[in-house]
């Protein structure tokens, strides 16, 4: 699970409710708002990923299922292996990346290390790769016949082989041939906006490129090139909308324009107008078009929670294509008026999760491997030992043991 304090820093907490489960959200997850910006949403609040657990916990109460909140100081090769299905919600490699502030980047390290060796983490690594870097993912939906806009792409390791000059002529060559006019940069393993720059073709702006691409060459897996879409995100002629999946379930829609002022579609009680129904339509089948969930011994997973951020206006013309995509996204859990859409969808994120372990418990019994390995992890509290099933969250979903 991630830092919580991180999600008050970014604004998503959701609001403590009033329903039963909600009062049984462990204590040390429930903070106080700080910001006077999200105050007005309720004084105290808790991050999706503990209200998602609690909710399988206290809501769901099936008797197999139990709930393991990770934080990122406790992770370990032996507490993964000890559940039976780990899952990433918002803590990832690249929250880890991007939040972990020690010189040697030893929680990010030891993360990395624990997931490259887990068989049992949600979504497998294929996945997550796929969807980290948008170099394989835009490359990916081109030859699905999927719209994006026009993209150039390089990985570090193609930069450093080619060399710089090299690179760069083969960089400005795309720019010039496609008459892309001004570009976004976008860095693979970037995340919230850093290291995103805009470039004019221009001769000033073409040396700042080659500058910009060889610091981020050093830093980044790789970096993309893209025709930029004025006003894009942040102006009404050019919105982008952040449109939410449950498995293969719509379930809402956000627009976070400029100064993160946020909107929803009209067609969904809200008052941003947008062809909500045809972006729903066309979402479906890019969401079918994706790469299946598929584990390390071969079981085909049901998808947990999908982000697909869509464009659908260029130069006053409806033009939808897909800018990102994500798995572990921002819900955006403190905008009021989504609060009932929010509360289901963390509901069916947690029904979903229990399904999911379940498949998968059933492809490893089919395998006929056991559906738990007994490896002692570290707790703060014991177990009675029994053979019952058990889920776990933050990441996790288990089967009972030994008290650990």
């Amino acid at each position: 699970m991630t830092l919580p304090e991180q999600e008050r820093k970014k604004g998503e907490l959701i609001s403590c409710g009033d329903d039963e489960w909600c009062k049984k959200v462990p204590k040390q997850f429930v903070f106080e708002r700080t910001s006077k910006k999200f105050k007005k949403y309720g004084k105290y609040g808790y991050p999706t990923d503990v209200a998602t657990g609690a909710y399988i916990q206290h809501a769901l109460k099936e008797k197999d299922v139990e709930v393991d909140f990770i934080l990122p100081s406790e992770i370990t090769k032996a507490r993964l292996a000890s559940n039976d299905l780990n899952f990433l919600m918002i803590y990832d490699i690249l929250e880890a990346f991007h939040t972990d502030k020690t010189d040697a980047k030893t929680v990010y390290n030891n993360l990395k290390k624990c997931l490259l060796g887990a068989q049992n983490v949600y979504p497998p690594r294929e996945y997550q790769e796929f969807v980290y870097s948008k170099i394989n993912y835009y490359n990916y939906l081109k030859e699905k016949n999927v719209s994006i806009i026009p993209t150039f792409t390089m990985t570090s390791e193609e930069y450093h082989k080619l060399g710089h000059e090299a690179s760069m002529k083969k960089v400005l060559a795309f720019w010039d041939e496609e008459k892309l006019g001004q570009v976004i940069c976008k860095p693979v393993y970037g995340q919230e906006a850093k290291d995103v720059e805009f470039f004019d073709p221009t001769p000033k702006d073409k040396g700042r490129m080659s500058k910009y691409f060889r610091k981020c060459q050093t830093k980044y897996p790789g970096l993309v090139m893209q025709k930029c879409v004025k006003g894009f995100g942040n102006s009404p002629d050019s919105p982008e909308l952040r449109m939410y999946y449950m498995g293969q379930d719509y379930k809402y829609s956000v627009c976070a324009g400029k100064n993160c002022i946020l909107k929803h579609p009209i067609g969904e009680g809200g008052d941003l107008p947008c062809p909500i129904k045809k972006l729903k339509t066309l979402t479906k089948k890019i969401l079918n078009k994706l790469p299946p969930i598929v584990m390390p011994n071969g079981a085909k997973l049901p998808r947990l929670i999908t982000r697909l951020d869509m464009g659908w206006r260029v130069e006053g013309k409806y033009h939808p294509f897909v800018n990102e995509v994500e798995f572990v996204p921002s819900l955006y859990s403190e905008y009021k008026p989504l609060r009932p859409e929010i509360d289901d969808y963390i509901a069916h994120c947690a029904k979903q999760m229990v399904k999911i372990t379940k498949c998968y418990n059933a492809s490893r019994k089919g395998s006929g491997k056991s559906s738990l390995r007994q490896v002692p992890t570290p707790m703060s509290r014991s177990r009675a030992a029994t053979t019952i099933p058990k889920v776990f969250k933050s990441h996790t979903l288990k089967r009972k043991t030994a008290a650990r």
